[in-house]
């Protein structure tokens, strides 16, 4: 699909600041890779703080389930769990656990 992981974040966060109807502050993410599939927990915060987790994700599993095999290391292999935090400014952060 895509070759780098920046392409990756891109694509995700493109898809994330796409899918919602309102304002929003900040959107959380947490994959849970699995060996054929990815469970996503995706949460994001409204400008009056409420949160809300009622999202319709399209590409988002298979882009955080195809990033896993662009960041793996033969060390470390395919990441467990990937926390992605996007903010309405556009700043991002990404965490592996492995």
């Amino acid at each position: 699909m895509f070759d780098t992981p920046d392409q990756y974040y891109q694509a995700i966060a493109d898809e994330l600041a796409s899918i919602f109807a309102g304002p929003w502050i900040k959107v959380e993410v947490e994959a849970k890779r699995f060996d054929s599939s990815i469970d996503l927990k995706v949460v994001y915060t409204k400008p009056d703080g409420s949160r809300e987790s009622d999202v319709d994700e399209i590409m988002l599993p298979e882009y955080f389930y195809e990033l896993a095999n662009v960041i793996s290391t033969q060390e470390k292999g395919l990441y467990k769990v990937c926390s992605f935090i996007l903010e309405s400014s556009g700043n991002f952060d990404v965490n592996f656990s492995y």
